[in-house]
């Protein structure tokens, strides 16, 4: 199990002093958001987390509500995520069906070109097949590239959603 260390001297450290919401509903701090983050993603995406917050002894009696606002921070920053893949998945149908007619375009185009040995005829037909195949460039990394990313993203938020919140005092181990 992955162990990610916080320490804070005050709750108002680990909570966004921008946001008007109530305690538990109150968002991260930016800077304790990316700590969170940047530790997660030295683990594996799937592997289990837990945060451990190492504070003074008043803010044990905090656990609780400390645990429910990372939990309710990270599942909207999921949810936020699953929206924005849902997304970028119809923008890489979109443009998978552009790339293909303008391959298909090119291809057609070049055959009608005469081959010959010209030089400046040579490069029309082999830039039209170039122009044919980099019109799938963006739908290739969106579908096949940007995917496993995000879904490697999506996991590790998933697993900071339900990670498992421990406490310990400054001074100890």
């Amino acid at each position: 199990m992955a162990t990610i260390d916080l320490r804070i001297h005050s709750l108002a450290q680990l909570f966004d002093a921008m946001d008007p919401a109530p305690f538990h509903d109150k968002a991260l701090d930016p800077r304790a958001e990316d700590w969170i983050l940047s530790c997660a993603r030295e683990f594996a995406p799937h592997e289990p987390v837990t945060l451990r917050v190492h504070g003074p002894a008043p803010l044990r009696d905090h656990l609780g509500e400390i645990t429910t606002a990372v939990h309710a921070h990270f599942q909207l920053l999921l949810e936020a995520a699953d929206r924005h893949g849902r997304q970028r998945l119809r923008i890489g149908r979109d443009t998978l069906l552009i790339g293909l007619a303008v391959l298909a375009a090119c291809l057609l185009l070049r055959s009608l070109v005469p081959a010959g040995d010209a030089a400046p005829v040579e490069a029309l037909r082999e830039g039209l097949l170039i122009l044919g195949w980099v019109a799938l460039w963006l739908p290739v990394e969106i579908l096949l590239f940007e995917r496993w990313e995000s879904r490697q993203e999506r996991q590790r938020l998933a697993a900071l959603a339900r990670a498992e919140v421990g406490f310990a005092e400054v001074g100890e181990a």
